[in-house]
């Protein structure tokens, strides 16, 4: 228990000051003080669960609060509790886990604490509950609270809770009331309306569950006044409800009167969905299809896992459950999806309109995205920055979404063929597919996503996956754009998915294709566009481009990055292009559910899915544009900053000559060559200097020089390096950590038996150009004190001697041709690293590449060691540096990725002087630093981009949603004749229900938006300036909003 002292004496401060607000009535009226008033700010002690005395101010108690802790501080403890030492019970400290700020007693230094809903106030709440650190276990008091409801608690026994008479009070519904116990009439009367509720009998002893067909209630439907028709329809057998509190049976009876509805109407009427038109005997609850449809929208739900969980509700133990409806439930799942799209598309506000279903129609479209005829301003074509119209679109495949061979399209059709999102198999998607059943696979970018198509076995399957398309910025699904993939990824069908998506956009002016393989897919992309069906061609005056995404990018070779890396490509803004994998994260988790469905129920499946996916992005656009604006203004201030530091310490006509050249290539790539592509230095390797070598060789001998040996010098050196790369590779299998097992233990013996032969062989032609070998092999003999393992027997080559004993051990010129070898296979060994570190950020198999890397850094030092005695402090040693730890393992500047900070004043990221060499030094080290400069000034421009950007998509959100608006103001009356007065009421009301969402969502976003006020960020028009002044180039023109 914690304690306080107070001083006694009158000098003293008063303790209701210091104390929580019931302690304090108790002190004043033992004092004789009045009593202070409910709402009292007071300033209390505890002590944390490290010992520290602390003191928390600026809590106050409202009188229900006050009420309650005055009844727990006036227990049977405070008559004997001093006046001197007040006991601050446990409850003080529940109210505390609400205080956001604690003042140490120590130092009165205020100490800012988190909010109890972070993870640190969560943990301070559990620790309390289940009394971690002392006090009053609250988990045996919740314990018993719970125990206490399995009984009849306090409630009235004597009487009925409804009638109070003094009857037989034995049954709870704890939907109803949970504290109050009915009479049989009185709980049938309650639930005439409410037949699915939970009844629970008391026995007793305990509460058993019963039913309330059990009971005798009956259902009568038909009359929407409640009142019971005279002459009813019994159904002979009960009828089996589903609904969010597990499988009800229930005695229905239908009105039979002249004029009644079908039994199906009655039950829709009534709120449960049939399971068929006619003689139904299963419905599902419009509470429980919604539960369900909230839950596999969000959490993935399946329809199994829902009606297990419906038949545990039911009877835990299995026994007393009704005949499986398992199957009647999916078909009322699969037709309520459907119905809600068609709701949500409109199509009840028209006549006749589930006829009438357009391609594409059920689709929710991007308010963010231009549409010429709904958000863009009468003059957009004229305009100075047209990249503000551009569209972006995200193209790409996910290979686990597979279907499996089960039923067909004849058998199991989609509801809405084509309605929404998903291409029809049987139409002009599958015809188009079917005219390039040839077409092989697309080779991709190193990516794993193509190899675990190849790799897995097709056969069963009739989709390999589906490929998609949605636009970049904003993660929206196009419509029409979503195809199932026959076999791999195929140009037929990434060309069809994409022109179907775009067929709503013909008068833009201009689009940028985002794609993994971008570099293959768009070159012959018009002339296969020809052959697509001529609605889905594009016009020939759209200027159409395309980017690889910026993750994917890395994956791809230099050549390809330094053309088509997103970043580098003008007016994208800070778009990544990775938006499709992002929506592939999204949907796959229903992949599971969606493998053995038929191709109808699948469809209608992934079609509520993207809907749905579509809808989260819309209702984060507000804050998703107020952060991407925050951080474009702060963006445009920093790297504006560092370019300016940047472009100071370079020669202006080397500014200038970048500058026109980067300009020209961004207005027509095929005038020059990519000024992103780093001129690479033609370095050495180990195949030129043996080459060079044995051509010298051959020209002697031809000179008439006789060799030694059959086998030249070169063939010596050459099998001296490959038994080096033996010995390298085996001592990195022995050299490894953990117990090696049998099979691997016999599998290195091997290979040392192997390798001692061919070292043997290889020393009786070493003795013929190194004669000094032997006598050396002869001296380690003596010396070795134990046997040396094959891996670590030194090779004595000409490198291996010192300078002085070098020339009496070889003979001719082997020494030299060793050193022009060891140069060559430094370079390569470089180039390898640089390859692994390129490997490395495409996510590939990492382990893999790690050791190949790590194989190349050893095969570095080694030849390295050797060149330095072979020539020592020659001119290699410029360019060939020792190799540490931290080269290999910061290899920063050698990907293609303009977010790689490398100007001057940079010193967070240095670059490794391993990519030195492959760009050169001294008199070019300017020139190096072109693409340094060229990255930073694409930075620069892709932030000022940005804030453009969505600015016009700020501006263009509120005017899609309001158009949508008033479409649904327009579509709040149905012009068929026939439908009856509450019909058409619901359709006027469904319509004005989607009219105030959208303007809703309009001010919500316009809301958050005019915080951050519309401006141009602080130091743009410096950018702007330096731009124009520094380096030649014109300043981009602000759109007038």
């Amino acid at each position: 228990m914690k304690t306080l002292h107070y001083p006694t004496s009158s000098h003293s401060s008063s303790p209701a000051k210091d104390l929580g607000q019931s302690q304090a009535r108790y002190l004043n009226a033992s004092q004789g003080r009045p009593e202070e008033d409910d709402s009292i700010r007071t300033e209390r002690y505890v002590r944390d669960q490290f010992g520290k005395l602390r003191t928390v101010e600026g809590l106050s108690f409202g009188s229900e609060l006050n009420a309650v802790h005055r009844q727990d501080a006036l227990t049977d403890r405070e008559e004997s509790m001093p006046r001197e030492e007040v006991e601050i019970i446990e409850q003080d400290e529940v109210i505390m886990e609400d205080i956001g700020e604690w003042v140490d007693e120590d130092d009165g230094a205020s100490k800012k604490k988190k909010n109890p809903t972070t993870k640190t106030g969560q943990r301070r709440a559990m620790d309390v509950w289940k009394a971690r650190f002392g006090g009053r276990n609250y988990s045996q008091e919740f314990l018993y609270e719970l125990l206490r409801h399995k009984g009849r608690g306090g409630a009235n026994t004597a009487s009925c809770g409804g009638c109070h008479k003094p009857d037989r009070a034995i049954y709870r519904c704890r939907e109803c009331s949970p504290t109050r116990l009915f009479c049989k009439a009185c709980c049938l009367a309650e639930h005439v309306q409410r037949p699915l509720h939970i009844i629970r009998e008391w026995d007793g002893i305990k509460f058993n569950k019963v039913s309330l067909r059990s009971l005798g209630l009956r259902v009568y439907l038909g009359h929407e006044d409640g009142s019971r028709c005279i002459m009813p329809q019994i159904n002979p057998h009960p009828l089996v409800v589903m609904h969010t509190t597990g499988l009800h049976e229930v005695s229905v009876r239908y009105c039979n009167c002249l004029e009644a509805a079908p039994r199906r109407i009655q039950l829709l009427r009534f709120g449960w969905y049939p399971a068929t038109v006619h003689l139904p005997a299963t419905c599902a609850s419009m509470e429980a299809l919604e539960l369900f449809h909230a839950l596999t929208l969000n959490g993935k739900l399946t329809a199994y896992n829902f009606y297990k969980t419906l038949v545990y509700l039911t009877d835990a133990l299995g026994i007393r459950v009704p005949k499986k409806r398992y199957q009647p439930l999916l078909r009322i799942i699969r037709q309520y999806r459907h119905l809600m799209m068609l709701m949500r598309g409109g199509k009840g506000s028209q006549k006749d309109g589930v006829s009438h279903l357009k391609q594409g129609e059920l689709a929710l479209q991007c308010p963010a995205c231009p549409i010429p005829s709904v958000n863009l301003p009468r003059d957009w074509k004229e305009r100075v920055d047209q990249f503000l119209y551009r569209k972006t679109v995200s193209l790409d495949a996910c290979f686990r979404l597979i279907n499996l061979f089960r039923s067909n399209q004849t058998t199991d059709p989609s509801l809405h063929p084509g309605g929404a999102y998903m291409l029809e198999d049987v139409g002009d998607y599958g015809m188009h597919v079917l005219q390039h059943a040839t077409q092989k696979d697309i080779s991709t970018s190193g990516f794993k996503a193509i190899a675990h198509a190849d790799s897995k076995c097709n056969t069963g399957l009739r989709a390999t996956g589906v490929i998609a398309a949605c636009c970049s910025r904003h993660e929206i699904v196009c419509a029409q754009s979503v195809g199932n993939l026959q076999k791999g990824e195929r140009y037929c069908n990434a060309d069809f998915a994409v022109c179907s998506a775009l067929q709503d956009s013909h008068d833009l002016q201009e689009i940028t294709f985002s794609y993994d393989i971008a570099c293959q897919w768009i070159k012959h992309f018009k002339e296969r566009m020809a052959q697509l069906p001529e609605h889905l061609q594009l016009p020939d005056d759209i200027q159409l481009t395309a980017a690889i995404p910026k993750g994917h990018c890395p994956g791809h070779q230099m050549v390809c990055q330094v053309e088509w890396a997103m970043g580098i490509q003008p007016g994208v803004g800070r778009t990544d292009g990775e938006a499709i994998e992002r929506l592939w994260a999204f949907v796959r988790m229903c992949a599971a559910s969606i493998k053995a469905m038929g191709p109808g129920s699948r469809a209608d499946t992934l079609d509520d899915q993207f809907g749905f996916h579509n809808w989260c992005k819309l209702i984060g656009f507000g804050l998703c544009f107020l952060k991407r604006r925050a951080k474009a203004r702060s963006q445009i201030v920093k790297q504006g900053a560092l370019h300016a530091d940047f472009t100071a310490h370079l020669p202006p006509e080397v500014v200038a000559r970048w500058t026109e050249w980067v300009e020209r290539w961004e207005r027509d790539r095929s005038s020059c060559g990519s000024p992103y592509m780093q001129d690479e230095k033609n370095h050495d390797t180990e195949a030129k200097a043996r080459y060079r070598i044995r051509e010298r060789e051959r020209q002697e001998i031809e000179a008439g020089k006789i060799p030694l040996h059959d086998t030249s010098p070169s063939g010596v050196l050459n099998a001296a390096f490959l038994i080096e790369e033996h010995q390298a590779k085996l001592r990195l299998l022995t050299d490894g950590e953990g117990t090696l097992t049998p099979i691997q233990a016999t599998n290195i013996q091997k290979k040392r038996v192997a390798l001692a032969r061919r070292i043997q062989s290889f020393r009786t032609v070493q003795h013929v150009y190194m004669p000094g070998v032997r006598a050396q092999l002869q001296r380690e003999s003596i010396a070795r004190a134990s046997p040396v393992e094959v891996e670590d027997q030194k090779l004595w080559l000409p490198s291996d001697f010192t300078a002085d004993r070098r020339s009496n051990a070889c003979l001719g010129d082997i020494a030299s041709k060793e050193a022009e070898i060891r140069k060559g296979q430094c370079y390569d060994a470089l180039e390898t690293l640089r390859d692994c570190e390129r490997a490395l950020r495409n996510m590939s198999s990492i382990h893999t590449i790690e050791a190949r890397r790590n194989f190349a850094a050893d095969k570095y030092r080694r030849c390295r060691r050797a060149l330095e005695q072979l020539e020592p402090g020659g001119p290699w040693t410029i360019e060939l540096r020792p190799l540490r730890t931290a080269d290999v393992m910061n290899m920063a500047g050698g990907g293609f990725d303009i977010d790689v900070l490398l100007p001057l004043g940079q010193s967070a990221t240095e670059m490794s002087w391993v990519w030195a060499t492959e760009t050169g030094q001294g008199d070019d080290a300017i020139e190096s630093c072109r693409v340094e400069w060229l990255k930073s000034r694409a930075r620069i421009t892709r932030w000022s981009e940005q804030f453009k950007l969505v600015t016009e998509e700020i501006r263009r959100t509120p005017i899609s949603l309001e158009a949508k608006a008033v479409w649904w103001d327009e579509h709040g009356e149905n012009k068929d004749d026939t439908l009856e007065p509450e019909v058409r009421e619901g359709i006027r009301a469904y319509a004005a229900q989607q009219a105030a969402v959208m303007r809703r969502l309009v001010r919500s976003f316009e809301t958050l938006w005019v915080v951050d006020e519309l401006e141009d960020p602080e130091g743009a028009d410096d950018w702007e300036k330096l731009n124009e002044d520094d380096e030649g180039g014109e300043s981009e023109d602000e759109t007038d909003q």
